[in-house]
């Protein structure tokens, strides 16, 4: 302020000056032109009068200016203030803003997630009702099975009554005998016929009625091969020593997996049956349960095997799934020689080294009466198998190409 001052003074001294000197410019002019003494006064009045005038003007020009840089000292910073103390209040409605605009982002998200779960809940709660009701559904289905096997069981039941009524009747009714201190033929009484012309009649069974007692002689520890003399007595003609024996170890091989806990843990085994059940029904003849857990069990360890890259490992859960393989076709071959013989062929492709199943396969191809692929099959037996390990197989193989080559 003090420097603004000092150049208007100094503008003001240079600007008086040359008024000054102009005016005695004037002066002389006027003096050299106009000699007389009145016209010198009156000339001297006039630039008298006009130096005042430009005084005055020069004063009031100071004035404004200094009233100008007064106003501009005082009012601008009132002004920048007031400018700063609105910018000031614009960014904190621009901040109040920002923050509400986030508040409601927030609040948005908020209500998405919650959206999302409520979705997610009823989703849930759908599926949990779903599981539900298809447990329903399983457990109605299975207790209808349950209870037409038992109206079953209850119909063989009174036909074997009436089976055995109609035998005592034969046995123990009005019969002729041979008389051979006679040699003529007599009727013989009730009371005689009982006593003296009873006979035994042995009736074979087929293996699928057998289940029963197998696993009746599992819970007895009976040992394989007193279990398997008893079945080829019982089963007589009606099936082989080799279909007996497989159909031990399968039984065995099943029981064993449901101990070891391997159908507790697949995709699914919420809609499979129990253990219990399956034996259950197995027992009944009815290998359908077992078969149903066979398949999901071979199902999961072939896609296992095939999501492993290792070569060897592999071919260790191929090998694990062509043995179950072999037990699901021996179970399948109580009731359908088709599915069986399917299966033996799928246990082959999975490890072509499966001599077991290559004996299965061959019994089915003999039992269908291809005789080339049987001997083709057999003589795989026997090519591939070890007689200290597999031998029952070798056993079987040998026995069928004897038969074969001496029947021709």
């Amino acid at each position: 302020m003090v420097f603004k001052n000092i150049a208007l003074y100094l503008m003001t001294t240079r600007f008086s000056v040359a008024v000054t000197q102009n005016l005695n410019g004037m002066a002389g002019f006027f003096q050299r032109h106009f000699s007389g003494t009145d016209n010198l006064r009156v000339v001297s009045i006039i630039l008298l009068l006009l130096a005042f005038v430009l005084f005055l003007f020069l004063v009031i020009i100071l004035y404004i200016k200094s009233l100008l840089s007064f106003i501009k000292n005082d009012v601008s910073p009132s002004i920048q203030g007031s400018v700063k103390a609105d910018s000031s209040k614009i960014s904190q409605e621009l901040e109040y803003e920002k923050m509400k605009e986030k508040e409601l982002e927030q609040e948005l998200d908020k209500s998405k997630r919650l959206k999302q779960e409520n979705q997610n809940r009823i989703k849930r709660e759908a599926e949990r009702k779903a599981r539900e009701s298809n447990a329903r559904k399983l457990e109605e289905r299975k207790k209808s099975q349950i209870d037409s096997l038992y109206q079953k069981s209850k119909i063989l039941e009174k036909n074997n009554e009436v089976e055995f009524e109609r035998r005592n009747k034969n046995y123990f009714g009005t019969r002729r005998d041979f008389d051979w201190k006679t040699d003529r033929v007599v009727e013989l009484d009730e009371a005689t016929a009982g006593i003296s012309s009873f006979r035994y009649e042995q009736t074979y069974r087929t293996l699928d009625s057998m289940t029963g007692l197998i696993l009746n002689m599992f819970a007895r520890n009976i040992d394989s091969g007193k279990i398997a003399q008893t079945l080829r007595v019982r089963c007589g003609d009606k099936a082989s020593e080799e279909d007996i024996i497989q159909l031990i170890d399968s039984m065995k091989n099943f029981i064993s997996l449901c101990n070891n806990g391997k159908f507790t843990n697949l995709p699914g085994a919420e809609y499979l049956p129990t253990p219990d059940e399956a034996l259950y029904n197995l027992a009944q003849g009815d290998s359908t349960y077992c078969l149903s857990m066979l398949e999901a069990l071979m199902n999961s360890t072939v896609d296992k095997g095939h999501s492993v890259k290792i070569a060897q490992k592999r071919d260790i859960a191929f090998m694990e799934a062509s043995n179950y393989a072999c037990t699901f076709g021996t179970l399948a071959s109580l009731t359908d020689k088709q599915l069986a013989l399917s299966s033996f062929e799928l246990a082959i492709e999975l490890s072509p080294k499966n001599v077991n199943a290559w004996s299965r396969v061959a019994d089915m191809y003999n039992v269908s009466s291809l005789d080339s692929k049987a001997i083709w099959a057999y003589q795989n037996v026997i090519t591939m198998g070890d007689e200290d390990i597999y031998p029952h197989q070798v056993a079987n193989a040998n026995m069928q190409m004897s038969k074969y080559y001496y029947s021709q």
